[in-house]
């Protein structure tokens, strides 16, 4: 359920947030190893954790309504699946000349856009790698996520994808065949290296 679920650590106190709801109200969480709330409960003191915005119920179903949705339709797991393909597909991209690396887990997915994949050099700024392959990617039907400045506050280009939990997988082979088509259009104008 969490990106941490996997690698063998288990948090003693853990946050949830927009993803109960999809952003669309306000909830959150905080989830905490049985231990940590039983010594809580038996300490004899109040656990006083309301705050203005905090309990409200439409909220609170909203956020049920989702966990018992994603079990039901068993879409966490769907996510991994889904999610090995989408990283499986988007390998072909790691030869693509922009491409600097590819990572992510399960439906999240990166890339990183360098200009020079030997030192993964970034783009100047002011060749604005990245909205022109989204401008090709929206003509051809694909809205990206674009990202700029992560490697020093203003350059650095990076995509990121992150396709819905009941995309297929020929939709996830037609995402990565529209971005590479537009990554191709943005190379044969753009400098590298």
């Amino acid at each position: 359920w969490f990106a941490i679920t996997g690698t063998g650590a288990a948090p003693d106190i853990l946050l949830a947030g927009k993803g109960l709801t999809g952003g669309y109200v306000p909830l959150s969480a905080m989830l905490a190893r049985g231990e940590l709330i039983e010594a809580l409960y038996n300490s004899g003191g109040d656990f006083l954790h309301a705050q203005t915005f905090a309990h409200h119920p439409v909220a609170c179903a909203a956020g049920l309504a989702t966990i018992r949705y994603l079990q039901e339709h068993h879409l966490v797991e769907r996510c991994r699946d889904m999610g090995n393909v989408l990283h499986a597909v988007l390998k072909r991209l790691e030869d693509h000349p922009f491409v600097g690396e590819i990572r992510g887990k399960g439906l999240l997915a990166g890339i990183e856009l360098t200009a020079n994949k030997a030192t993964r050099a970034p783009f100047a700024r002011n060749l604005k790698v990245v909205e022109k392959i989204a401008t090709e990617a929206l003509a051809r039907g694909l809205i990206i996520w674009t990202n700029a400045g992560h490697v020093d506050g203003t350059n650095g280009d990076g995509i990121l994808l992150a396709p819905p939990f009941i995309v297929t997988r020929e939709q996830i082979e037609e995402i990565v065949n529209v971005l590479e088509q537009s990554m191709n259009v943005v190379a044969a104008k753009v400098p590298i290296g």
